[in-house]
């Protein structure tokens, strides 16, 4: 309620001005002060991402440089696209089921599906030109994030069939999470389930394109010389990820689909999903890297002006074509690295003129000048509803779901043993070990912590006040903490609580444990409390976080370690005891303990989940708990495995 309406109720009603300012000061109490000052947690987080954003240096010599980029290729697909992933995946011809086939105006549609992997169906429609004759190009076409119409959305369509009327063969199909493939179990966020389980989620996009292309290229008039692949905003992200890594593509045209991390650390509209940012990819490549792996073949980035989405063009520009210039330059090819700006209409499009775009630069480099036609060739009755282009999948059709519910089934790899104690001790020894670098957890932040005690006393618990604390953490990230004396006596322990919905949530159990003669510290970790950055969703940073290289779990673990580190040297004399008040938080607690064992007393997770396994079983969203989904955890240890390597510290589950 406003102070005006306050006034206004407390002269009708007779309470006079008094009253009123009482009441106003009565509920200004309820509503705890922020420790940070506002935006300092989005600071720091752009200060880490900055710092590990790799800067593109364009190489001099093309002796040095392609042998590298074929390295940088294999970097990418070993230990990205295809991190622990079967080699079933990978190897062994496409399968396809071909379906209905519909006739057109100079060409016909097949319909068809193809297996990207074991059990998960992609659909399809090949646009075939009649009348073909010996080898003709074929061009990949991927869509972005159109929702319910998937691949039958009208200006792919279009595409499509104008490069059917221009000879070539055209593979229409259907992104994962769009179209037909639109139930929650394809959703992009879910390929983190995958990634639990330490088999890159990333693959089951890669294979969908490389499939695709199989499909193209096992056709008899399929030219393997003259492969092309567009598409976008998330079709341009396909396209510059798949043409980056397989040579097979011979040309390429991204529209509105990337660019570099740092414009991404800047603007939020352009971070787009989790595979769009898949862990470590922006470490070992970042999109001008990726970008720079196309020369020497030719490439069309297409960007447009006033774009409604993401991707503006002046600072795409900047970002991922500007600085690989000098590579094609250097190769001797500068003709074959374009940069097209639509203005008409300037928006998130792949309309007439973006079309034209393409076939003009893919006539250029794949066809004689007496068989190119640059202009659209006019088809809108031949568009067709989606209706009409519905594929046949099969019942139980794989998803992100199902694989990861497959791939956790033998996990924890190893067990802790009980034989004999000889045993125990090596497994406790090498799990800490992996379980350190599969969370990368720094716990070298603990030794310079810089405290800054606040004057001013804020969100007291009943009638304890509590004292302010800024927790500066290895020059990177600044914490807020509220410490409680117990109002009676000389407290003989130390209660850290920590909390997914933040310090105002820890203070709701800190009058018990004041009760008991402890000291209280409640206190927020990253993507927890006053730690969220309120620009956008944690998700996003979160996995900008993964793909530089680091991992949530590691940053929260790394503080959280600080912080316990801190409260063990402010009072030595004091035991110390933690409780993680819901699931991230307890996580983070847990992996911490597990790592640093026996240095606190006791560990209580009143929310925390029995087993990882529930995230995928119960189908639980990588957005709402990003920093549970860390790379290859269930692979290395689950909750049992996480509590044997705490011990001694007592852990209490509730």
């Amino acid at each position: 309620m406003s102070r005006c309406a306050w006034v206004f109720l407390a002269a009708w009603v007779g309470l006079g001005l008094t009253g009123v300012e009482s009441a106003l000061a009565a509920e200004q109490t309820t509503q705890p002060a922020p420790v940070l000052v506002p935006g300092q947690t989005l600071r720091d987080l752009r200060t880490y991402l900055l710092r590990r954003a790799p800067k593109f240096v364009p190489p001099s010599d093309p002796g040095e440089w392609l042998p590298q980029a074929e390295q940088i290729r294999e970097n990418v697909l070993n230990n990205g696209v295809f991190r622990g992933v079967p080699q079933q995946w990978r190897d062994g011809p496409v399968t396809i089921a071909w379906q209905e086939t519909l006739p057109g105006n100079g060409y016909t549609i097949r319909k068809l599906r193809y297996e990207a992997v074991p059990g998960l169906w992609i659909g399809a429609l090949l646009y075939e030109p009649d009348g073909l004759k010996g080898k003709v190009p074929v061009v990949l076409n991927p869509n972005g994030h159109v929702g319910k119409p998937g691949m039958t959305i009208d200006y792919k369509q279009a595409r499509c069939i104008n490069l059917a009327k221009r000879g070539m063969l055209a593979l229409n199909y259907e992104w994962i999470g769009m179209g037909q493939l639109s139930d929650p179990g394809y959703a992009h966020s879910n390929a983190a389930h995958l990634d639990l389980c330490g088999r890159a989620g990333l693959s089951v996009f890669y294979q969908s394109l490389k499939r695709g292309l199989d499909v193209l290229l096992s056709h008899p008039s399929a030219d393997p010389e003259r492969t092309a692949v567009t598409g976008l905003s998330g079709g341009g992200w396909q396209t510059i990820v798949f043409s980056s890594l397989d040579t097979r593509v011979k040309l390429c045209a991204p529209n509105a689909g990337y660019s570099g991390i740092e414009r991404r650390i800047w603007e939020t509209r352009d971070i787009g999903d989790r595979e769009q940012n898949p862990p470590d990819l922006v470490a070992i490549a970042d999109y001008p890297v990726l970008t720079a792996l196309l020369a020497p073949r030719p490439a069309l980035l297409i960007y447009n002006a006033q774009d409604d989405c993401c991707f503006y063009a002046a600072t795409a520009r900047l970002s991922v074509f500007e600085p690989v210039v000098p590579v094609y330059e250097m190769l001797g090819v500068g003709d074959h690295f374009a940069f097209h700006v639509n203005s008409d209409p300037g928006t998130h499009n792949y309309l007439k003129d973006n079309r034209q775009a393409f076939y003009r630069f893919i006539n250029r480099h794949f066809l004689p000048p007496d068989q190119r036609k640059d202009e659209e060739i006019p088809c809108e009755d031949e568009i067709r509803k989606p209706e009409e282009l519905k594929i046949e999948y099969p019942p139980d059709n794989a998803d992100f779901y199902s694989l990861a519910a497959e791939a956790m089934r033998d996990l924890p790899a190893t067990k802790c043993p009980a034989e004999s104690e000889a045993e125990r001790g090596q497994w406790l020894e090498k799990t800490r070990e992996v379980l350190a670098r599969v969370v990368h957890a720094d716990l070298t932040l603990r030794t310079s912590p810089v405290v800054t005690r606040l004057s001013a006393s804020t969100m007291p618990v009943g009638q304890t006040p509590g004292t302010p604390v800024h927790l500066r953490v290895g020059g990177q990230w600044t914490l807020p903490i509220v410490e409680y004396a117990p109002p009676k006596g000389g407290p003989t322990a130390c209660h850290l609580i920590i909390a997914d919905g933040g310090i105002g949530k820890a203070r709701e159990l800190a009058g018990a444990v004041l009760d008991r003669g402890e000291r209280t510290v409640a206190a927020d970790i990253l993507f927890t409390g006053e730690c969220v950055p309120g620009i956008t969703g944690t998700w996003q940073f979160a996995q900008m976080i993964d793909a530089v290289g680091a991992r949530p779990l590691g940053v929260q673990v790394g503080q959280l370690d600080t912080i316990i580190e801190h409260l063990a040297r402010q009072y030595p004399g004091e035991t110390l005891h933690v409780t993680a008040v819901g699931r991230v938080s307890g996580l983070a607690a847990l992996t911490t303990a597990a790592l640093t064992p026996g240095r606190v007393a006791s560990l209580t997770l009143p929310d925390m989940l029995p087993s990882l396994k529930d995230l995928i079983a119960r189908k639980v969203s990588w957005n709402d708990a990003p920093s549970m989904f860390c790379f290859g955890l269930l692979e290395v240890a689950d909750v049992p495995e996480l509590i044997e390597l705490a011990r001694p510290t007592q852990v209490k589950m509730q």
